[in-house]
């Protein structure tokens, strides 16, 4: 059962009118990424055979965000409901026996030890399907987990058509589940919107496949921020929270040090080395790489593209976006770094500007004064030395000026 083929479904079809966003609800930003990212990240260690991504409202957006991904796509033209979600991604899958795991897109913090654990509990029982639960103290509008006399469940309602003793139930369902394929497929075509929202339910498949006496449960876990789907702003606030702390604390226990880890911002993929010291008020932005044993702030912004070497140091209010720093680089604040390489063991003095239409480099062991503005592009020769308050980059038409001093002769001026 271990090696049976597996599918993914992500759900990312809804409106989200509550996020009172201009585009779809699955693309909105938390922690340097889209809500749908985080759940994708997630699932991408599991190697699913095929990932077919929902989508209705916003549905360009949805794939121009998503284009560097393997994955397929289902237009669901029509909101009637997550049953009739899942049938409009079925086409898009290839033909074959297998499991099918069916994920929500707006689901940031669910993880793939959670995702794991959910397939390993499917597989092991060999069950037709298997619901993902948890227990929360405020269960909200989140549909109930109802169990039979023997404890295995018996159904799944929404909220909205429960009662008042069924809305007192703790455990919920996540809107994970895993199921065989064939059994999930077949069923899906018995689903009627029978509810008060008039919709096709996924959740009706449990009830349907046990009438068949097929075997069905639900596995409860303990990780309750795998429920917490993003409906609302205030939601979608308290879950990128949460993903903060989870962010900073990974880095933490892989030995990077932070002086005030509630001002210290780093989004996910971001890679830090070990013994790294991150002042306060210091943010790393998505995808940022920085090596062991840096000093890195206060005040300091690693945006896009920036990635450093080791032992790098950076002072007060550095800013460093599309540049790569090498090794025992210093760079004194206030400074900006911007579409540059920075070459091994070279010093940036404080007020230095490196920015321009063009790349700029900067060579090992150079030395560049205070206040000095490099405009790409430009190069300063390996061990130069460029005097304060130099301007170096294109003269835009004119022949570019002598040297104030000998202390620049090692870097070439080029016209843009």
């Amino acid at each position: 059962m271990t090696d049976r083929p597996l599918a993914a479904i992500v759900l990312a079809a809804g409106q989200g009118k509550r996020m009172r966003l201009p585009g779809p609800k699955v693309l909105a930003p938390s922690c340097g990424r889209a809500l749908v990212e985080h759940v994708l990240e997630a699932l991408r260690p599991l190697r699913p055979r095929e990932t077919v991504i929902v989508h209705g409202h916003g549905g360009d957006a949805v794939r121009e965000a998503l284009r560097s991904g393997d994955y397929r796509f289902a237009h669901q033209a029509e909101q009637k409901g997550t049953g009739h979600a899942v049938q409009c991604a079925l086409p898009a899958l290839d033909e074959g026996a297998g499991d099918i795991l069916v994920l929500c897109g707006d689901t940031p913090l669910l993880t793939t030890e959670v995702l794991q654990a959910l397939l390993d509990n499917h597989r092991s029982s060999g069950r037709a399907l298997t619901v993902l639960s948890a227990a929360l103290a405020s269960p909200g509008s989140l549909g109930r987990v109802l169990r039979g006399p023997g404890g295995t469940l018996e159904r799944i309602i929404e909220a909205r058509d429960a009662t008042r003793d069924q809305l007192a139930i703790r455990e919920i369902n996540t809107g994970v589940i895993v199921a065989d394929r064939g059994l999930l497929a077949e069923a899906l075509t018995r689903v009627r919107p029978d509810n008060k929202q008039g919709e096709y339910y996924l959740t009706d498949v449990p009830a349907l496949l046990l009438a068949d006496g097929a075997g069905v449960d639900a596995y409860r876990t303990d990780d309750e921020g795998s429920a917490l789907g993003v409906n609302t702003p205030v939601e979608l606030a308290e879950a990128t929270r949460l993903l903060r702390r989870r962010l900073r604390e990974h880095h933490l226990r892989g030995g990077v040090r932070m002086e005030d880890a509630e001002t210290t911002v780093v989004d996910a993929g971001a890679e830090i080395g070990e013994g790294t010291r991150l002042a306060p008020h210091t943010f790393l932005a998505r995808d940022v790489r920085v090596g062991a044993a840096c000093e890195i702030g206060p005040f300091c912004h690693l945006g896009p593209g920036a990635v450093l070497g080791a032992q790098v140091t950076l002072g007060a209010r550095v800013e460093v976006r599309r540049s790569t720093v090498d090794p025992r680089v210093t760079v004194e604040g206030p400074a900006r770094v911007v579409g540059a390489s920075i070459g091994r063991e070279a010093h940036l003095g404080p007020g230095v500007v490196c920015e321009g239409t063009g790349r700029i480099v900067v060579g090992e062991r150079a030395r560049i004064g205070a206040g000095s503005i490099l405009r790409g592009p430009v190069t300063v020769a390996e061990g130069a030395r460029v005097a304060a308050g130099t301007i170096l980059g294109p003269s835009e038409g004119r022949p570019p000026r002598e040297p104030a001093s000998t202390q620049e002769r090692g870097a070439s001026h080029h016209d843009a």
